[in-house]
């Protein structure tokens, strides 16, 4: 298996590992936002982590779990030339999310979700590695993620 194979086995990983840690930050309100480090860096870090405050500060809850019905690899780039100007290894994923099972609810036990939000969505995630010259196959994080504007996916099975 090639460097670059190898690398998006290990951004694929953890993209689910990602939302799987969304999934319980998001539903227990007394989860260690610290969780977060271990999934997500730089900007979609702090984007998490203030999401998530802002939800206990509304008494907000997630129920239900996301769905991925589609990981696909969308480019790899291995340049570690800059680490220190984030110029790192990076993997850029395409995930079709699939959320028809997940409602957030406010602390009256109200959802919050708009009712005409779309249940399936493509999001690109960046999914680059600040740790490559010493962990190169554990150091993956999500450091960015956009919302695609593009054709519907299938939801999950």
């Amino acid at each position: 298996m090639t460097d670059e194979q190898k690398a998006v086995v290990q951004a694929e990983a953890l993209v689910r590992q990602y939302y799987a840690v969304l999934d319980d930050v998001g539903s227990d309100p007394t989860a260690d936002l610290g969780a977060l480090e271990s999934v997500a860096i730089s900007q979609e870090l702090a984007v998490r982590q203030q999401q998530y405050t802002d939800w206990r500060r509304d008494g907000w809850q997630q129920s239900g779990k996301q769905q991925l019905a589609d990981v696909v690899p969308h480019s790899v780039n291995l340049d570690n030339s800059d680490p220190a100007n984030g110029r790192v290894p990076s993997v850029q994923v395409d995930v079709c999310v699939d959320v028809s099972d997940v409602d957030v609810v406010d602390a009256a036990g109200t959802s919050v979700v708009e009712p005409d939000r779309a249940t399936v969505g493509w999001v690109r995630h960046t999914v680059a590695n600040y740790s490559w010259n010493t962990d190169a196959e554990l150091g993956w994080r999500v450091a960015v993620s956009e919302d695609l504007q593009q054709a519907p996916c299938e939801p999950a099975s």
